[in-house]
């Protein structure tokens, strides 16, 4: 009797995994490549419109896990340089954490340059939003020239951190960012105009949380370690398709190191300015345009403009 049922389960188990290795098979040679990549290539374009974008190849790989190929983000059709390379992305089933959480779950690795952002995507039962986990690690953001250019200026820099967002169909290119922590390291941001006589603002570290929804992006609880400064700031950001309509406003303070005054001449209007600073930090303000946004001194904002005027 013992031995019938353990043949019987044998022959089952068997016969389960024979199907379920022989429609892995059918998949994996059935797999419509070419289909998979123009549909990535098309919602590409819809979620980032202003890049004409390429995918190199996609395909199902062993324990049906898809994986992309060069996804490549152009500044038009006849540029030869991408402005966004991610090199490769896998997206792959977890079936017992699906069991277990009775949640349609993937794990997912996206490889962007030396760096990479790897994850989770999570369709809870019931419901068609998505919700989707991440942890980048070491991406150079002078591997996405893209952010650079609509900046229009010079950006370098490491970032690492968290973000948890949530998609929905009516929602998918308006997102909902839950809350992202990023920290960027040995960093390097080019002015439009210069901050008494500085081209470029380095930076040993700069971390901030973000929060936000659709185009509009809260920042708190932000700090920059510099070798000019140490700072603090929060505020908030506009993000729209159309870079002449991206709007930010940010406020903080600055306590301002020894270096940040070496291009200035030793007047007496420096002597004061520095005077005034040892008893409380500097106020500032940024407005405007994302890509060249005026700044603001509060209360010195006449003595920097006097300290601007003598540089020249």
């Amino acid at each position: 009797m013992g031995k019938s049922v353990l043949r019987r389960l044998t022959l089952v188990l068997g016969y389960a995994l024979y199907g379920t290795g022989i429609l892995v098979l059918a998949l994996w040679l059935l797999f419509p490549a070419a289909t998979v990549r123009r549909t990535l290539e098309e919602q590409l374009g819809r979620a980032w419109p202003d890049l004409h974008w390429q995918v190199e190849g996609t395909g199902l790989e062993l324990r049906l896990r898809l994986m992309v190929r060069a996804i490549k983000g152009y500044q038009g059709q006849a540029a030869e340089t991408p402005l966004v390379t991610l090199e490769r992305l896998t997206i792959q089933p977890d079936l017992l954490a699906s069991v277990l959480s009775r949640t349609v779950q993937a794990n997912y690795q996206l490889s962007i340059g030396k760096g990479n952002i790897t994850g989770v995507v999570r369709w809870p039962s019931g419901s068609d939003a998505v919700r989707i986990e991440g942890v980048i690690r070491q991406v150079s953001l002078g591997a996405v020239p893209w952010i650079g250019s609509r900046l229009g200026r010079g950006l370098q820099g490491t970032m690492s951190g968290t973000f948890t967002m949530g998609l929905s169909p009516a929602s998918f290119l308006k997102p909902t960012l839950e809350e992202a922590r990023l920290e960027v390291t040995n960093g390097r941001v080019g002015l439009q105009r210069r901050i008494l006589g500085h081209r470029e603002l380095p930076f040993t570290k700069a971390k901030v949380m973000v929060r936000g929804q659709d185009e509009m992006f809260e920042l708190v609880q932000g700090e920059i370690a510099s070798p000019l400064f140490d700072g603090r700031f929060s505020g908030k950001v506009s993000l729209r398709h159309d870079p002449g309509q991206e709007q930010i406003e940010v406020q903080g303070v600055i306590d301002p190191k020894d270096s940040f005054f070496k291009k200035l001449d030793n007047t007496v209007n420096l002597h004061a300015f520095r005077l005034q600073l040892k008893d409380k930090p500097l106020e500032f303000s940024i407005r405007g345009d994302l890509a060249s946004p005026g700044i603001h001194y509060g209360e010195y904002a006449m003595l920097v403009q006097t300290l601007e005027q003598e540089l020249r």
